[in-house]
């Protein structure tokens, strides 16, 4: 029992030490390499980062996407990941009050202290297992505090949607008797074609037909359907309607997405 203590003893000093050198490279580190979120807000990341991403107080930042560097979590900041690598470590600051950080995904494993349920502590070690997504998880932590974990079933990812691509504003005539077009675009963080035609709705619709095609020009494949305007109607739109949501499941998760809508003609 006393070897095992000193054991832990000596692997805390040295995870103090590897932090400190931690906080000193990251003081060091060029400025305009990182992204820097600290105005006590939330953003949604969804675009590559190539560099480092910087988290500060008060502030949430939602990955959904790759950081080619580090990621680093300060003083009260919160850090959800749903998707994405991270190209060397995500490292907590050991101040108070502690960040928290947690990772959505299912089948968790990896080097770390899995002893409580729901999150894993660590020293310096990596996080397995699978996103919502179906992209593997494997992250690299530098922290002595927990880092917590989400199921997929508690979050429903944000895809990018489109309605009426071109269209600005997105104007749906009460009157119509033709379909609206509604785009789901491919992102780097997301993947169009995983999507199941069978279980999409858009206001309480199913769509009439869909295709795979380039919408905004990207050169990725963007998932593409189309709606009776009659049937929106029948459903959730109605004249004082301001967005319309889409709704479905990617390879057997579930996504949403939100643009906004302009009824014609209004009411008077």
């Amino acid at each position: 029992m006393k070897k095992k203590n000193k054991k832990n003893q000596i692997r805390m000093r040295l995870s103090k030490i590897l932090l400190c050198i931690l906080a000193i490279l990251l003081c060091a580190a060029p400025r305009g390499w990182a992204v820097i979120y600290d105005d006590g807000g939330e953003h949604d990341v969804t675009e590559d980062v190539v560099g480092c991403l910087e988290i500060g107080t008060d502030t949430t930042v939602n990955l959904y996407a790759s950081v080619s560097q580090y990621v680093y979590a300060g003083p009260g900041s919160v850090l959800n990941i749903y998707s994405g690598d991270v190209g060397l470590y995500v490292v907590l600051s050991i101040d108070e009050p502690y960040a928290v950080v947690t990772v959505y995904g299912t089948d968790f494993g990896g080097d770390g202290d899995f002893s409580v349920p729901g999150q894993v502590s660590y020293s310096g070690g990596t996080l397995t297992g699978y996103y919502a997504d179906g992209s593997a998880i494997n992250l690299w932590f530098l922290s002595q505090l927990p880092i917590y974990l989400g199921t997929n079933d508690d979050v429903t990812p944000e895809v990018e949607i489109d309605i009426k691509p071109g269209g600005n504003p997105n104007n749906i005539n009460l009157k119509s008797k033709g379909v609206v077009p509604v785009a789901v675009l491919t992102t780097n963080g997301f993947d169009a074609s995983t999507i199941d035609p069978d279980t999409v709705e858009f206001a309480g619709a199913k769509p009439v037909r869909c295709t795979l095609c380039d919408v905004d020009g990207d050169g990725n494949e963007d998932m593409l359907f189309h709606f009776k305007t009659q049937e929106l109607f029948e459903k959730d739109l109605n004249e004082d309607s301001t967005e319309a949501t889409l709704t479905g499941t990617a390879g057997g998760n579930p996504i949403a997405g939100t643009d906004k809508v302009w009824i014609v003609p209004r009411k008077k």
